[in-house]
Formats: C-alpha cells, structure tokens, sequence
C-alpha cells in the first residue's frame, strides 16, 4: 500500500532529518513532501545550507532491518561501477541511508501509462540496457555485497531468497488447487523446487530484484535503476525473463506490445553477451523459458492465494493495476506453455479454466501507451 504525506508521523521525519544531518556534519533541511511509495520506508528529499541536495531513504518496520542490509550492500558496492544512486552515509540505528540526489525526471511507468507507443517502446528499451549495465558491474562486486549484507544483518540471511521462494510454492500450489477443486498427483509440483538447478548457462549477478516500471528515473536519455531494498545475488535471466512475463512482481503489469518486448529483450542480450557470450545461444533460450515459466508459477502463487483467502483487492488511482484474476490467469497461461516445464503444462491448463471460470478472469490488457491512451 503506498504512502502519502498524511501518513507521515511527523516526529518520525523530524528525527530522521536530524540523524541523516548528524551523518552528513550539518543541517539539513527537507525539501518537499516525502516522496510516496511503501509503508516499510520513508523517502524525502534534503537539502544542505550550501545548496547540496540528498536523498534520505528510512527503513520503518521489522522488515526494514534486511532492506536496510541489503540496499545499503548494494549501493555500497556499485558506487563509482554502476549507474545507481551514490551511497553518501548510512545509520544503522535507526536504519537510513543517505544517497545522492539524481533529480527528478520521469519512469517507465509513466512511459508505459501515457499515449505514446515510440516512447513507451523507447524507454523499456533503456530499461533493458540499464539492466544490462547493472548485470555487468554487479558481476565483479558479489564478494562486497553479500560481506556487507552479513555485517549489517542482525540474524542469518540468505542472499539468494528465491531458492527458498520456489521451495515454497510447492506446497502453496497443493493447497490452492484444492481451493480450486482441480485434483493433481502427489508430487505435482515438486518440480518448481529444482529449478534453480535447471539453468544451462552460469551468467549470474547483483540483481535490484525489485526492478518495476516505477524503480528507475529517466533523464534526458538515460535510465537510472532505482531502490535495492530486496537487492541479491542470482542468474540473470531471472531479470531478463520480466520482459517475457511481463513484470511479475510489480503493481503496473500490463501486457507489453510483443515487438517492443522483443526488442527490448534483444538490447539486453547483446549488451551482457560482452561479459556472458553464452546468452546468444540456445543454451540460453531455454533458461529464458525456464525463468518465464518459473515467475509464472512463483507470482502466480502469490497473487491467487490473495484470491483465494479472500484478501482486500487495493485500489489507487495513481498506480492502476490490472485485476489480479486477470494476471493469475496469464501466468497460469504463460506456464502452460510448457517448453521448460512440460509437466506441469496440463495442469496449468486446467487450472486456468478454473480461474477462469471462478473470477471471470480474462485477458490482461495492454499498456496504454500500446492502445493510444486507453485500457483496452
């Protein structure tokens, strides 16, 4: 759920402002309202009285403790390699950090909401290259980023949670597909567990993991990745497999137009084939079949069990998100597939007709920008 002004405990802001000054050896002042964005952080922009402007990002909640490990790691290790926000100091009681202020500008998400498709498929192009770039530096930092996770976590963490994620689902998918009333083998989904070893090519890397439409700044003609929070070490073709699924974990998951995708997702591989020549190849295919099918059965997971248990569906007029019925079913469709997992490809289909026909789920639309402006 996203945060607004109002939300904001005033005591809170003003303690922060008042660290992030100790940090830095000076006043500072805010600048604005804070930005929106999660309820597990505070973000505001400062300014110094010499005119310099930071960025203070606050971790508030008990979840805030591995964010705060893994972002600050990251940004620690990508500063003066990557294109990311510059890490400028950092508490860890309370949990901040302070970064750089790249400016304002605008997303992807805004690309992707508006009525231009040139400029929607320009910019998921940019996306793409920025997301190479990061693969390619994060590749030569992966002893700085998991040292510096280990000693800013208070308990055990694993820099590599999706494993443990697959892991998971398999027992989440036996339970929603009795909520279903399709019937599967013992074992049907014991497959999603040995995915992680199921990848042909080693090309793996720091990943933001979290590398939505809204997580980046456009400048002029450059991207800029944005927020680490959930940052981690793992096959790149996981990021990769976002312009195929598309954006599995992210509130704005509107279908991409194909060519724009493919485009897109060719910048990527001829950008990280300078470090990793195997993603050219059909080694790589598969792996890039094998994550698709992967995220869809892994976000799928998540999204229909909030159907299932009967969670609150969120509104927000800022951040419109397709019916969550509706995105189960693509993922169900997509993992029906079944070019990496072809055991799993009938049920995916079964299940599909009963979302279907239980949430009169359909297709997802495309983003506006494809459609001239509108949802359709």
């Amino acid at each position: 759920m996203s945060a607004t002004p109002a939300d904001v405990d005033q005591d809170v802001l003003a303690e922060t402002l008042a660290v992030a000054a100790r940090l830095l050896g000076g006043p500072l002042r805010a600048v604005g309202q804070p930005f929106p964005g999660s309820r597990r952080t505070l973000v505001v922009r400062t300014v110094d009285p010499s005119g310099r402007s930071f960025v203070v990002k606050r971790y508030l909640s008990e979840e805030g403790r591995e964010a705060y490990a893994r972002e600050a790691s990251a940004l620690e290790a990508l500063t003066g390699v990557a294109q990311t926000p510059t890490l400028v100091a950092e508490s860890s009681d309370p949990r901040l950090v302070v970064m750089g202020d790249l400016g304002d500008g605008t997303h992807l998400a805004d690309a992707l909401l508006g009525d231009d498709a040139d400029r929607a498929a320009a910019t998921l192009s940019g996306w793409a290259t920025a997301v190479a770039g990061l693969h390619r530096a994060g590749h030569q930092v992966r002893d700085t980023f998991e040292a510096g996770v280990l000693a800013r976590s208070s308990e055990p963490v694993d820099v590599d949670y999706l494993p443990a994620h697959l892991a998971e689902a398999v027992s989440v998918w036996n339970r929603l597909a009795a909520a279903l009333d399709v019937a599967v083998p013992d074992g049907t989904f014991d497959v999603l567990a040995s995915v992680p070893e199921r990848f042909r090519v080693d090309a793996c890397s720091l990943s933001a993991a979290d590398m939505c439409p809204d997580n980046n700044l456009v400048r002029d003609t450059r991207l800029v990745l944005l927020d680490f929070e959930f940052a981690l070490w793992r096959p790149i073709v996981w990021d990769a497999a976002y312009l195929r699924v598309p954006w599995p974990t992210c509130w704005c998951a509107w279908s991409l137009e194909t060519s724009a995708a493919e485009v897109a997702l060719g910048r990527w591989r001829d950008a990280v084939a300078v470090e990793w020549p195997e993603v050219l190849g059909s080694d790589f295919d598969h792996d890039l079949d094998l994550a698709t099918e992967a995220w869809a059965w892994l976000a799928g997971s998540w999204c229909l069990a909030g159907l299932v248990d009967g969670e609150p569906q969120r509104v927000n007029p800022v951040k419109p998100m397709p019916r969550m019925p509706d995105r189960v079913l693509r993922f169900l469709r997509t993992a029906a597939a079944g070019r990496a997992l072809p055991e799993l490809a009938e049920v995916a289909l079964r299940l599909a007709r009963a979302v279907e026909t239980t949430y009169a789920a359909t297709d997802v639309p495309l983003a506006p920008a494809f459609t001239g402006g509108a949802f359709r």
